[in-house]
C-alpha cells in the first residue's frame, strides 16, 4: 500500500529551494509490527527547515492505515518538535511514523 499527503520533496524543493528542505525516512525493517507483518517499506517526512511539515509518503503492507496522522501532520503544518515527546504505541506501524518525526526534530530514538 501507499499513503500519501502533501508535497513530494521533489515539489517542496522547486518551491523552496533543496537547501531549505529536510527529509526524515524510517526503513520498516526497523519496524517490530512490520517485521510481524512480513512488510518492507518506508515512512518518509518531508519539511521546510526549521518549519512544518510539508509532506507524509509511506509505503509497505497495511501502511494505508497510518494516513490519519500524515493529514494531521501535514495538515496542521505540525512542527516535529511539537509532535516528537508524543508517545506511539509498541509494537505499531504507527511507531514508525513516531520514529521519524523524532529524527527529524533532531531527537532520533535510533540511529
Amino acid at each position: 500500500e501507499i499513503a500519501s499527503v502533501g508535497m513530494s520533496e521533489k515539489e517542496a524543493k522547486t518551491k523552496y529551494g533543496a537547501e531549505n528542505i529536510e527529509i526524515a525516512r524510517f526503513n520498516l525493517a526497523g519496524n517490530g509490527k512490520s517485521r510481524i507483518l512480513g512488510s518492507e517499506g518506508f515512512i518518509k517526512l518531508v519539511r521546510e527547515k526549521s518549519g512544518p511539515i510539508l509532506g507524509f509518503h509511506a509505503l509497505g503492507k497495511r501502511i494505508g492505515e497510518q494516513i490519519g496522522e500524515g493529514e494531521l501532520l501535514v495538515g496542521w503544518e505540525a512542527y516535529p518538535e511539537d509532535f516528537a515527546d508524543l508517545i506511539h504505541a509498541h509494537p505499531t506501524q504507527n511507531e514508525a511514523i513516531g520514529e521519524a518525526i523524532a529524527a527529524l526534530a533532531g531527537k532520533p530514538l535510533h540511529g
